[in-house]
């Protein structure tokens, strides 16, 4: 009944809004379905399953006119979860002013420029990937809620776009295999890009006041503060986290080359300090691009004072010894590095829709617990997949 209701308010709202204003709709889609030939389970998708919602989504955009240089612009999307369905989302909704004819000022949810395909980030049918290399689109956030300003100009022969946004984001972080309820205060992103003729020049930086009030955490503070570490280089409570991001793309005839590389840090805490990228190149021959990426990522832990190796945490709770201490948790929660080689297909139908296929060959090598006597193992996932994505 309560669906009922909120249904028809909100046909209402936009009935009334179209008397007022004139009310773009556009939408976009992706069905993914997929298969791992692995028996690791590293990707997300059962192996020798197939998967009919894993990287689905389907979405709504808006645009309403409202005059004077200014519009209201609304995104919802329902994304695929193997488990519990399609979960509805309000991705963004702001206003923007346009100011003289070159920029704008944006007002509520935004999304932050982090990327090279960040305003486009979930429309499949903007690139040739299924899914954006994980190595670079590794953050599991990309909305914000704040102030936001974008200049377009041109100088020295090259055309430059600057997006910067000012704001916070609260939302779901993960650490280890805890979702928490975390924000990242007094959040500041800036995004500037260069065209050369046929080349493309992205950089990024971005930086955060960052609380992530994890158990996890809080757990191992207590146990560094009692074996003489420092408790306080564990906890996520407003330290200083940034991400640096840069990227490059080149089309030379029906060759394209692709790359970007990012850093993201949270000092003095227990989150690993991470780095990735990854390097493209595509040919496109009549309706069909054909493209090959690799990509790796590299995390390294955090580590702390000899003497918590002394402390083995199930004491440190009032237990049993469980084999693991401090820095043997750390390390667990962020080692290793991977690596990723997608091979791919991509066939345009008609004018906005495209068929998919990639092959995803994943290979990890980190530490797979928090037992100080693990040592690293080596994991694989060799995934197909096949879309159907479009815009309309």
């Amino acid at each position: 009944m309560l669906q009922r209701i909120l249904f028809v308010f909100l046909a209402s709202i936009f009935a009334i809004s179209s008397a007022m204003a004139e009310v773009q709709i556009n939408g976009f889609a992706s069905v993914v379905t997929g298969i791992d030939f692995e028996e690791d389970e590293q990707s997300g998708y059962n192996d020798r399953t197939v998967d009919n919602l894993q990287d689905s989504k389907v979405a709504l955009q808006w645009s309403a006119d409202l005059g004077d240089g200014m519009r209201f612009v609304g995104q919802t999307m329902a994304r695929g979860d193997s488990a519990e369905g399609f979960q509805l989302n309000y991705d963004w909704a702001y206003f923007d002013f346009n100011i003289g004819s070159s920029s704008k000022l944006k007002f509520g949810r935004l999304r932050i420029p982090f990327y090279k395909y960040s305003d486009y980030l979930d429309v499949g049918y903007a690139y040739h990937w299924i899914t954006p290399p994980e190595s670079m689109y590794s953050l599991t956030f990309s909305n914000m809620d704040g102030i936001g300003y974008q200049q377009n100009f041109e100088g020295m022969g090259m055309e430059h776009s600057l997006n910067l946004a000012v704001g916070t984001y609260q939302g779901i972080l993960v650490l280890g295999q805890e979702d928490v309820q975390s924000s990242l205060e007094n959040l500041i992103a800036i995004n500037w890009t260069t065209i050369i003729g046929n080349h493309e020049f992205t950089a990024a930086y971005a930086q955060a006041d960052v609380y992530v009030p994890a158990t996890a955490a809080a757990g191992l503070a207590a146990a560094a503060d009692a074996s003489g570490g420092d408790g306080d280089k564990v906890l996520i409570n407003g330290d200083y986290g940034f991400f640096l991001g840069v990227g490059y793309k080149g089309t030379f005839g029906d060759f394209g080359i692709y790359s970007e590389y990012s850093i993201v840090e949270i000092k003095d805490s227990v989150f690993a300090d991470t780095a990735g990228g990854y390097l493209g190149v595509s040919y496109l021959m009549g309706d069909y691009t054909y493209h090959l990426t690799y990509g790796m990522r590299k995390a390294e832990e955090k580590s702390y004072a000899a003497s918590t190796d002394a402390l083995d945490l199930g004491v440190a709770g009032g237990g049993a010894a469980n084999g693991t201490t401090v820095n043997s948790t750390a390390r667990f929660l962020g080692n290793g590095e991977s690596s990723t080689i997608t091979l791919g297909v991509r066939k345009d139908i008609g004018v906005s829709t495209a068929l998919k296929i990639d092959l995803d060959l994943y290979t990890e090598d980190r530490v797979q617990d928090a037992l100080v006597a693990s040592t690293s193992e080596e994991k694989k996932a060799t995934v197909l997949k096949f879309a159907v994505e479009t815009m309309f």
